[in-house]
């Protein structure tokens, strides 16, 4: 028998099937910017239709165009959607040691840009949209795939889209897409598996200062944008705000903490203090619970003058600002405030991209199949939610129908977070086992089966 309850035939004829779509949609380059998913969403297209699914190609501009297909079952029933998005991260060759667009089977991985961001989980939930209209599905309700356009780098032409513009078709009661879900760590003898059920937001803002122009032979120290604007960069850069632990942040620590920091990480007066030393002993455990004690500042871009010989006038930092659902604009503008008025300057903030956070609830029907089809195929394995510190499309749907269910998850059964190195997202030589993206096919589709029964 060969893993997870198939047959060594079956299994290899579902890992040929996956293979040959995985490798077929990475080896379109979908690099965003610029963005040009169209020709990736033909690909699946073309593989739904040879499985008898009609898809509908939408979108506000030719080349980057969404595919949806529908899939009713047998009965009545809720809707259930399998999403994910073709546009990948610019990838520079030279970093990689095979083209990243060769979509190349190797040493047990399939490599290529979008191997686990996100197109083995685009290809993974295809093959199992097929399996199940293949089989009659013979299940509840009905079930939607999206390949979707534009989740790196904007917002205008993808799901946001979609859910103005054309509800009907994204319209749900149950979402599975991308996250950090999926991922799992190996704590006391189980396989903790990350779910993730809501996603820190964008908060992201500028910060100008301004001073005395003038010759750069005659500095100005007392009244310099850019010093002003330096200090303010680093005090922003180092500052950690005052911790915030959530019911589902401390039941989140439970599972990964040992018994030697697990309070001290629960307490917010203590919290800052306990994951540094959580990240010197532990630095994957550390860099999932520490970016859920509150907002993050991240300085990303600086900018002043443009002339060596001048002093310029005027200075901005841009700043990645990432907050949890507990918190508001308001209350991180003033956390702002609290780090950049005791030291003295003139300074103002602009809003570059704020969104709200949120969060869909667990436990529910979603997520108990997720914990039943994986208990069933990796027995030692517990299922924990939590909120990812990444920004997903399931935020747009989750505002959109505020009832609607949305998590973010797709197994990875042989390699831990440890063995990924944390993650093999935006990296060069982004690569997957093969095994683990032909579980995910037979994991979708089995999650399909059971929600929907």
């Amino acid at each position: 028998m060969s893993p997870y309850g198939l047959d060594a035939q079956d299994w290899r004829a579902l890992e040929d099937e996956v293979l040959a779509l995985f490798t077929a949609i990475l080896r379109v380059d979908t690099t965003n910017p610029p963005g040009d998913e169209t020709a990736c969403a033909l690909v699946l297209r073309d593989y739904l239709a040879a499985n008898g699914l009609r898809s509908e190609l939408v979108g506000e501009l030719p080349e980057r165009q969404n595919l949806v297909a529908r899939l009713p079952g047998r009965r009545p029933g809720p809707t259930m959607v399998l999403m994910g998005h073709m546009d990948v991260v610019p990838a520079d060759a030279a970093e990689w040691t095979v083209p990243p667009f060769a979509g190349v089977v190797k040493d047990g991985f399939v490599w290529g840009c979008g191997a686990t961001d996100m197109k083995n989980q685009l290809a993974a939930e295809a093959v199992a949209v097929a399996r199940l209209a293949r089989s009659g599905a013979d299940f509840a309700g009905e079930l939607v795939y999206i390949a979707s356009v534009d989740e790196e780098d904007g917002t205008h032409c993808g799901v946001r889209w979609l859910c103005e513009h054309r509800p009907d078709l994204i319209r749900c009661d149950y979402l599975l897409n991308e996250g950090v879900g999926g991922l799992w760590l190996p704590i006391d003898g189980r396989r903790v598996y990350l779910l993730a059920v809501g996603e820190k937001a964008f908060a992201q803002f500028r910060i100008r200062t301004r001073g005395a122009g003038g010759h750069a032979s005659l500095p100005e120290k007392e009244h310099s944008a850019v010093i002003d604007l330096a200090r303010a960069v680093v005090a922003l850069g180092l500052h950690d705000p005052p911790a915030i632990v959530s019911p589902m942040t401390a039941r989140f620590i439970d599972a990964l903490a040992g018994d030697g920091l697990r309070e001290r990480l629960k307490d917010p007066a203590t919290a800052r203090d306990a994951v540094r030393e959580l990240r010197a002993a532990d630095a994957e455990v550390a860099g999932l619970i520490e970016p859920l004690l509150g907002a993050t500042f991240t300085p990303t871009i600086l900018a002043a003058g443009k002339a060596v010989n001048v002093i310029p006038t005027h200075a901005e930092a841009s700043v990645d600002c990432r907050i949890l659902p507990e918190m508001t604009l308001e209350e991180t503008r003033a956390l702002v405030a609290d780090v950049l008025e005791p030291l003295g300057i003139e300074w103002e903030l602009e809003w570059i991209d704020a969104t709200e956070p949120n969060a869909s609830p667990a436990p529910t029907p979603l997520s108990e199949s997720i914990e039943r089809v994986l208990r069933r195929d990796v027995p030692d394995a517990t299922l924990v939610p939590m909120c990812a510190g990444s920004f997903t499309d399931s935020r747009w749907v989750r505002e959109a129908f505020p009832d609607c269910v949305a998590y973010g998850f797709a197994p990875f059964p042989t390699e831990d977070l440890r063995t990924m190195e944390g993650g093999r997202d935006h990296s060069p030589d982004e690569r997957v086992r093969v095994e683990d993206v032909t579980y995910q096919a037979l994991f979708f589709e089995r999650v399909v089966r059971d929600l929907l029964a």
